[in-house]
């Protein structure tokens, strides 16, 4: 006579019998050199495929090549191309417009009092209230970006940072739209240069 088990007992009692005597087929489990093989070639293509997208359309920006526009009045610096001129009529003590003679992209960097936050509310109403192409977000409390292509062909990059007096600094970029593959990474690295002092 069988003893008396709670019905959990009982149950792992009846799975462990039903599973003695079953078999797993070991014939199409592949040996270790093939898995080996196997890892070596997946891990090749992950390789392959990371050469592969940093080759297309990555350009690396040489800082050497770019100047240091500081302005001490204002409390801001930005990066420039050392071969961009100054607009001197469209420049002020509260910034500077460049240019690039070879490719036309445009500079323009400036304070901005901002009284009771409306230009700041003006330049983020611009972009949202603008062309459908342009599309704008707040990066924290202090900090507005925005890009997109412009109805002239060129392609516009911006980037607004609030000091903590309530003044602020606005950085555009504009460029032709069919140069933008060339010249994004420039237009990135000279808006992420942009500092507060």
């Amino acid at each position: 006579m069988l003893p008396n088990l709670p019905f959990g007992a009982a149950l792992t009692l009846a799975l462990l019998l039903s599973a003695c005597g079953k078999q797993e087929a070991v014939g199409d489990v592949p040996s270790s050199e093939e898995l080996a093989q196997q890892a070596d070639a997946a891990s090749q293509a992950i390789r392959d495929e990371a050469e592969a997208a940093e080759g297309e359309g990555t350009t690396t920006i040489d800082l050497a090549t770019l100047d240091s526009y500081a302005n001490a009045l204002r409390g801001y610096t930005i990066m420039v191309p050392g071969g961009w001129t100054v607009d001197k009529a469209a420049s002020d003590d509260n910034g500077r417009v460049y240019t690039d003679a070879e490719s036309g992209a445009k500079l323009a960097v400036s304070w901005v009092e901002n009284r009771e936050d409306a230009a700041w509310s003006k330049s983020v109403q611009a972009v949202e209230d603008g062309s459908d192409a342009m599309e704008g977000a707040p990066v924290g409390k202090n900090e507005y970006r925005a890009s997109g292509i412009l109805t002239n062909g060129q392609k516009s990059s911006q980037r607004l940072l609030r000091k903590p007096d309530g003044t602020m600094v606005q950085a555009e970029i504009s460029y032709a739209a069919d140069q933008a593959k060339a010249t994004d990474p420039l237009a990135s690295t000279i808006l992420e240069s942009l500092t507060l002092q």
